[in-house]
């Protein structure tokens, strides 16, 4: 190789660095599960072929195939919300989910759950999905008990979730069986009641947790904004939590178990840049940041040519 062809390989490397550098915080984490013949699902066309149904966008997958999900082109706004059941690998990115008019079939809190996760085998990747509306119950609720099942949820906005103490325990996220693997980067959720309710053996005494990765989240919450139930290992970075009332008593009232030091990394308060996912990211117009993972392989291949 010349010494100008050198200089030039030389020039590019420092140059994709400096990109990359620039670029690190507005990538997500992890990149979507490499998919082998995925099916396409068109929720639109699912939703017009079951007009009759109480909760025509449930979905049932085959365990051991991979899946792309495209969200409509407008809120989603059907009872129940999106349901994900089954499949290995599943893909969604983009969309919104909408609870706005409430009738009265509609009033409980199942049929305001934005997303329901259950059955899947390998990972499920939902990424740029704006929860919002007048009156949604649930953001995320979770149900993976395969070995090894992995859900990741990136640049998500979760808003307005609706709850009481007496009634509805609202949650932003909430899994009661599983997964092994819960990983989250660049999450805002906004609910009047709880925040994330992490409770992995609830229904499912026998399972097993590899690690929970929580990273760049901001939740403002009614009641308690992080909840762990059960031992198994959480990792915090960049994790904040604040509550609708400024006067409750921080971190008693709003970290649990008390004094903990699974939440010790966690501040109060909201992000010095505001919230992770502003209005205007998430939604129907998504674009994908694109992600960590192949920005440092393709960083540690600039390398290589050298």
């Amino acid at each position: 190789m010349g010494s100008l062809s050198r200089w030039l390989m030389a020039a590019v490397c420092a140059c994709v660095s400096v990109c990359f550098a620039a670029e690190e915080d507005d990538l997500l984490t992890w990149a979507p599960p490499n998919l082998e013949n995925p099916q396409t699902i068109d929720i639109a066309q699912i939703i017009r072929e079951r007009a009759t149904w109480k909760s025509p966008a449930h979905l049932k997958f085959d365990l051991d195939k991979d899946y792309i999900i495209k969200m409509p082109d407008e809120p989603l706004t059907v009872s129940g919300g999106l349901g994900i059941s089954g499949g290995r690998n599943v893909v969604l990115i983009g969309g919104e989910i909408r609870f706005d008019e409430i009738s009265p079939e509609e009033s409980g809190a199942l049929e305001r759950r934005a997303v329901y996760v259950n059955r899947s085998t390998g990972t499920v990747h939902i990424e740029g999905l704006l929860i919002t509306g007048a009156n949604p119950a649930e953001g995320f609720n979770i149900d993976l008990r395969a070995p090894g099942a992995i859900l990741q949820i990136q640049n998500v906005r979760v808003e307005n979730l609706r709850g009481t103490r007496e009634g509805h325990h609202a949650d932003v996220v909430q899994t009661w069986a599983g997964p092994s693997e819960l990983r989250i980067d660049k999450l805002t959720g906004i609910s009047d009641y709880q925040g994330f309710f992490l409770a992995p053996f609830q229904h499912f005494k026998e399972g097993k947790v590899k690690l929970f990765d929580l990273r760049r989240i901001n939740l403002k919450t009614g009641a308690y904004t992080y909840w762990q139930l059960g031992t198994y290992p959480i990792q915090t970075q960049d994790v904040w939590a604040e509550s609708m009332d400024p006067n409750r008593q921080w971190p008693e009232l709003m970290l649990w178990p008390k004094n903990d030091p699974i939440w010790k990394d966690v501040q109060r308060g909201t992000p010095p840049g505001g919230d992770f996912v502003p209005p205007g990211v998430a939604g129907i117009n998504y674009k994908s940041p694109g992600y960590r993972q192949v920005a440092a392989e393709s960083a540690a291949q600039a390398t290589e040519a050298e």
